[in-house]
């Protein structure tokens, strides 16, 4: 199956005992760099470790067996060079199976097909809530307005065109402390609340600039109290049920991002 890659990887904007979560698992965003041939092959890569040798060395053969349809000149398709993220989560830190919630991927020397907003006319398009969505700009998020929570959060938004205005839908909504203590039941109430209605708002704001072309796509956004930079971030899933459409099927469809017009082989 062909799956091309949408521009932008959900952009990562910034703007404790008893637990209400749902779930709670560990996390860690690694960045690495990748060389990729004109057959679509990756010829060397780098990539950040996860400080556990057996999911680097699974991690290393996941990179190893992608295959691209990478984009072309006029004499051809051309070597490219990319950046990119892997987010890894796993249940416990004793823990050696894992699994890639996400890849993100960022070819050099591109032009996205949208950005963020530079102009004084493009900033306050962001202001206004009222404004119909363009294709061409990304807002950036802010945190929720009132007093500071307690705790910070990374939301994946999901996102569906429809015939009308796009749907959108929370994925998960995790909450996490900066030393990975435990979220107290009354923080995690009020930060869900909060933090939901923000990213909703957010991720229909910008429907049009991550979908392009796409019917789906699935977006991340982070709200930001405390910075958490332990090597691995505890948190706590949160979310209601998804909506029906938010199944497997749409997470293994859009767990592959990219810009530039960079296409992945997912078997």
């Amino acid at each position: 199956m062909r799956v091309r890659l949408l521009i932008l990887a959900g952009l990562a904007f910034i703007a404790s005992s008893a637990s209400m979560a749902q779930s709670m698992e560990y996390t860690k965003r690694l960045s690495g760099s990748l060389d990729i041939s004109p057959q679509g092959r990756v010829s060397t890569y780098d990539l950040q470790t996860t400080g556990v040798p057996s999911i680097d060395q699974g991690l290393g053969s996941l990179i190893e067996s992608w295959k691209f349809i990478v984009p072309a000149n006029a004499t051809g398709p051309k070597a490219i060079k990319a950046d990119f993220v892997i987010t890894v989560i796993r249940k416990n830190m004793s823990d050696e199976k894992y699994a890639v919630k996400r890849v993100e991927l960022f070819p050099l020397r591109t032009s996205p097909k949208a950005r963020r907003p530079q102009t004084a006319d493009e900033l306050a398009y962001c202001e206004r809530l009222d404004a119909t969505p363009r294709s061409d700009i990304i807002c950036s998020a802010i945190l929720p307005a009132g007093d500071a929570l307690a705790v910070s959060a990374e939301i994946y938004v999901a996102i569906k065109k429809t015939n009308g205005e796009p749907m959108v839908a929370i994925e998960s909504l995790n909450l996490y402390s900066a030393q990975n203590t435990k979220i107290l039941s009354k923080n995690a109430r009020e930060a869900k609340a909060k933090y939901s209605q923000a990213a909703l708002v957010w991720a229909k704001k910008n429907s049009q600039g991550f979908l392009q072309d796409k019917e789906q796509f699935l977006t991340r956004v982070e709200y930001v109290q405390s910075p958490n930079t332990l090597p691995w971030r505890r948190q706590e899933n949160v979310a209601d049920a998804p909506a029906a459409w938010v199944n497997d099927d749409f997470r293994a469809k859009t767990k592959y991002v990219s810009q530039g017009g960079l296409e992945i082989i997912v078997k």
